[in-house]
């Protein structure tokens, strides 16, 4: 019993690991992809929206995401929420974006953010999975 216990155990390690590492690296080639052909310009915080994790009674952390709105050269206005969480921002601040130029929906504040959470996969779920291949 004691066996069949570990094998699954190592089975399942296997594939999280080998999932995040396919996750990671997917997420790299996206961001890089995005990061190469992205455009750089200064948005206006047009507001910000604030999130407590937790149960609600107060105790948890606050995070601050800020609502971005900016005019391409060709005069597209694009309005959005940012996915960073930026503490120091308030309206009417300016910060930098960076969009996708074939479409402004798609904009980032850092685009480096996502290279650096699939290198963190990668980092974590590729020893697992090439460790629990080896037993």
């Amino acid at each position: 019993m004691e066996h069949r216990r570990h094998s699954i155990a190592m089975w399942l390690a296997t594939v999280v690991g080998a999932t995040g590492s396919v996750a990671g690296a997917l997420l790299i080639q996206t961001e890089i992809g995005f990061k190469s052909g992205c455009v750089r310009v200064d948005a206006e915080v047009a507001g910000v929206r604030e999130h407590e994790d937790g149960d609600g009674d107060g105790d948890g952390d606050v995070h601050f995401y800020p609502i971005v709105r900016f005019t391409t050269p060709d005069g597209t206005t694009a309005e959005g929420e940012s996915y960073a969480r930026i503490h120091t921002c308030r309206p009417p601040d300016t910060i930098s974006v960076f969009y996708d130029p074939y479409d402004p929906s798609k904009f980032r504040v850092d685009p480096r953010t996502g290279i650096h959470v699939g290198a963190i996969l990668l980092a974590f779920c590729g020893p697992a999975a090439i460790s629990a291949c080896g037993r």
